[in-house]
């Protein structure tokens, strides 16, 4: 099979063990996000894939090949680090001919191949300047061009983004992803940040405690959340303590009745997941669940709203983009209402 296929892996550091039998495939050409909490484990699986870090039990297969006893130079793979890792006494072109003298590719071939890396990421004019030279951007643009030269079958991106300001980690990750996709390049990448993940990966894998929680597309794990772990990391999310009632109801901890997804079976404990978006507020006089506006604050393109439901506070998001509408003072009674589908019933743990 084509593409990376890690099975069962493992990792025990003394008595502890950081990753548990871990299972994941990353198709030919797709990109995959391994995305969680601090000391979740997604690095160092990260690095056992590079071969930085031995496994203590498991297989990881690339392009079918069992390559979990390689040393790190032999495995046809290309790293981003998240320093960088540039070399401060080499140029722009020296650092990305490095890894062609690593994997022992000819001198001939190494200034075209050079060549060819910088110009896909735009850095062609700057081949000559050092590190020191470089803006935190550029120098994130070299090491990429220094992972791409070796044309590596897996391309490893670690939390290669966080140095950047936010604006420019935007723009750069639109360009990785372009790139990504015009190469056809089997990439693994883990980032702790959601919104990275969301606008960069084919599929998104959340780890918590050496474990995944759940893998799926970006647009199934942020409406279709299998558990209270993923609806909280995954964007943001009401959590909403209470029991179902089955047939469509979910009743609060302060007994407020809530409409929910028809098929949600009766669970004692359980919680409530409604995306802040989801819910729309309505005058005082329509049809829905009566509420007070808690607190507000005007974000430019949105409002959010903190809302009172019978003791319950819920975090309520509005679109001003078009209707610019007038913020709601606080103690205003409102009412709200979001479709059934969009509030899903979860096990409460």
């Amino acid at each position: 099979m084509q593409g990376l296929q890690i099975e069962n892996l493992e990792k025990n550091y003394n008595d502890v063990r950081v990753v548990h039998g871990l299972n994941l495939t990353v198709a030919e050409g797709e990109m995959v996000a391994l995305l969680g909490p601090s000391g979740c484990g997604k690095s160092t699986t990260l690095r056992m894939v590079a071969g930085f870090v031995e496994p203590s039990g498991g297989r990881i297969l690339l392009n079918g090949t069992d390559i979990s006893g390689m040393p790190a130079y032999k495995r046809d793979t290309g790293m981003v680090f998240q320093s960088y890792a540039l070399f401060p006494h080499m140029t722009v072109a020296a650092n990305v001919a490095f890894g062609l003298e690593m994997r022992r590719v000819p001198k001939s071939e190494r200034p075209a191949r050079v060549a060819a890396a910088l110009d896909m990421v735009r850095m062609s004019k700057l081949a000559d300047r050092m590190p020191r030279q470089l803006s935190g951007g550029q120098q994130q643009r070299v090491a990429l061009a220094r992972a791409l030269a070796v044309n590596p079958a897996l391309l490893l991106l670690d939390e290669p983004l966080s140095n950047l300001d936010a604006k420019l980690r935007g723009e750069v990750q639109h360009e990785i992803r372009t790139l990504q996709q015009r190469l056809g390049l089997t990439t693994l990448i883990v980032t702790h940040d959601q919104e990275e993940a969301l606008v960069m990966a084919d599929r998104l894998v959340i780890m918590e405690g050496g474990r995944i929680r759940q893998a799926g597309t970006p647009r199934e794990l942020y409406e279709e959340p299998s558990d209270i772990f993923v609806a909280g990391f995954v964007g943001r999310c009401n959590l909403i303590e209470g029991e179902s009632q089955g047939g469509g109801w979910f009743r609060t901890a302060n007994g407020a009745l809530l409409p929910c997804i028809d098929t949600a079976p009766a669970l004692k404990p359980a919680m409530l997941a409604v995306r802040p978006e989801h819910i729309n507020i309505d005058n005082e006089n329509a049809k829905g669940i009566p509420a007070r506006v808690a607190g507000a604050a005007y974000l430019g393109s949105q409002i959010e709203y903190r809302v009172d439901i019978s003791g319950t506070t819920l975090t309520v998001m509005r679109n001003n983009a078009t209707t610019g509408e007038q913020v709601l003072p606080v103690n205003t009674a409102i009412t709200l209402n979001w479709p059934t589908t969009a509030a899903r019933v979860l096990p409460r743990q």
